[in-house]
């Protein structure tokens, strides 16, 4: 069983998670450049799986220390091994669309501050 503490935790976890890739879903939608749009699901959906995989590693480490055994060692492994997926994925494709549209990679610059 696991204590009350780590499953108010864990679901603060999970609730931030599920709020930043909402987040960055909605940042995906509303955007009308390239730059942002790119930025936004980068950054809100890195900080989401940051928190779920928080989340799913707590509850491995108290069901392990619970006396759960094995299952939930193999959980942690495949958590932070999914984790590392993911974030090499986030890199390729964030290289490729820079790479592939113009500009991608390049400032953002304000009109209003650049006098010309």
């Amino acid at each position: 069983m696991s204590s009350l503490v780590a499953d108010i935790i864990i679901w603060i976890l999970l609730a931030g998670g599920i709020g930043f890739v909402a987040l960055g879903f909605i940042g995906l939608l509303i955007f009308p450049d390239i730059k942002s749009r790119m930025f936004t699901a980068s950054r809100a959906t890195l900080i989401g799986v940051i928190l779920v995989t928080l989340s799913v590693v707590i509850f491995g480490i108290n069901g392990f220390l619970g006396g759960g055994g094995e299952r939930y060692t193999i959980l942690i492994i495949h958590t932070v091994f999914l984790f590392a997926i993911l974030m090499t994925g986030r890199a390729v494709i964030s290289r490729i669309i820079s790479d592939l549209v113009p500009g991608a990679d390049a400032e953002i610059k304000d009109p209003a501050i650049i006098q010309e």
